[in-house]
């Protein structure tokens, strides 16, 4: 297969590095598009469909659907990750837009939606980075997705709908379009690949799946942001709530994941994947179904979102990797006093043994 791994590989390394800045460059782009030529961001939204499916389709085809049977092997971790991001989280997110959002009903609504939308294929890249729990991290991916098909219209439509009128029909055709379609193109074509070109020839297409995505995702926020700039900016008091509201709901997430990991006696590797789990949320499939179903101000603010999501997984990161350092300093340090309890052990041995030997 005529595939330049290491090629692949270095421009998805540049994609990461440099993400922050191509989000802030999509919505600046989106912004002078939306205030300076107004009458063209109705058009872009002729290609949101494209560019959603830019996005979302290439996440899938490195999802693997049969990881579902090993659920059964880790009950406990899956569990607690399937109670956070299916009722801890949206019942957090509804509370937070209950009480800072509710004058402003359609960024509640966007708090609400991303609030119910589960961790994204990100996770599993930052559970590797902080030394944690691999395959835990894509078990929980897998079920998590598949349940959002049912879970996510139903937890939209009766926390969402306290905000704004909904329709739960179009909802669930909304989550079926967005969710079904690329999950089952993407595991057809990675069953394809698999099968004409082996495990290698999937690794070796695999790095410029993140990067096909991520343009999907810097479309999708040029198309957002230049249709909901203008909305958001008259409703500038909202945004400025929008914002710490957004801050708010990760910072209670992570205490609360990290706190209950933590009582409940998880290992280390496990509590580094469900933390990731938990605060990963899957802003793609959040802005995917807001501008396929919400306003233009909801999509608009779900855009946002990275430039708080980013830093606060990079944060999980660096504290991943110190949480990791001090378990193994830990287990060093008991295995250093067991060392030095045996070697005083042997040479007061050795010492009675060569008194004996005098005395005889």
């Amino acid at each position: 297969m005529a595939v330049k791994p290491g090629l692949l590989a270095r421009l998805a390394r540049w994609f990461e590095r440099s993400l922050l800045w191509l989000i802030a460059l999509s919505m600046v782009l989106g912004a002078l598009i939306g205030f300076t030529w107004p009458g063209a961001a109705p058009e872009l939204r002729r290609y949101i469909d494209f560019t959603l499916y830019l996005m979302l389709y290439p996440m899938m085809v490195g999802v693997q659907v049969e990881q579902v049977a090993r659920a059964v092997k880790e009950i406990k971790p899956i569990s607690w990750s399937l109670f956070f991001n299916f009722v801890f989280s949206p019942l957090l997110g509804w509370l937070i837009a209950l009480l800072l959002l509710r004058h402003h009903p359609e960024f509640a609504a966007g708090l609400v939606l991303l609030a119910a939308t589960p961790c994204a294929g990100m996770v599993v890249g930052w559970t590797g980075l902080g030394r944690g729990n691999v395959p835990l991290a894509l078990v929980i991916v897998v079920v998590s997705l598949l349940l959002s098909i049912v879970t996510i219209p139903a937890t939209t439509y009766l926390l969402a709908g306290t905000f704004v009128r909904l329709d739960a029909v179009a909802i669930m055709k909304s989550t079926l379009t967005v969710i079904l379609v690329p999950l089952v193109a993407g595991d057809v074509t990675r069953r394809l690949i698999l099968a004409r070109w082996g495990s290698a020839g999937f690794q070796a297409v695999r790095p410029a799946l993140p990067p096909l995505s991520m343009l999907g995702m810097f479309g999708i926020i040029t198309i957002s942001v230049a249709n909901g700039a203008p909305q958001m900016a008259a409703h500038w008091t909202g945004t400025l709530l929008a914002l710490p509201a957004l801050a708010l709901f990760y910072v209670l997430q992570l205490a609360a994941t990290v706190n209950a990991a933590r009582r409940f006696g998880f290992r280390p590797g496990e509590i580094v994947a469900l933390v990731n789990a938990v605060v990963g949320k899957n802003v793609s499939l959040a802005l995917g179904l807001a501008v396929h179903f919400f306003g233009p101000v909801t999509a608009a603010m779900l855009a946002v979102n990275p430039l708080l999501q980013a830093p606060t997984m990079a944060w999980i990161y660096r504290w991943a990797v110190r949480l990791q350092r001090s378990k193994e300093a830990e287990s060093t340090g008991a295995e250093g006093v067991v060392v030095n309890f045996r070697k005083k052990e042997t040479e007061a041995g050795a010492r009675d043994n060569m008194e004996g030997v005098g005395r005889r």
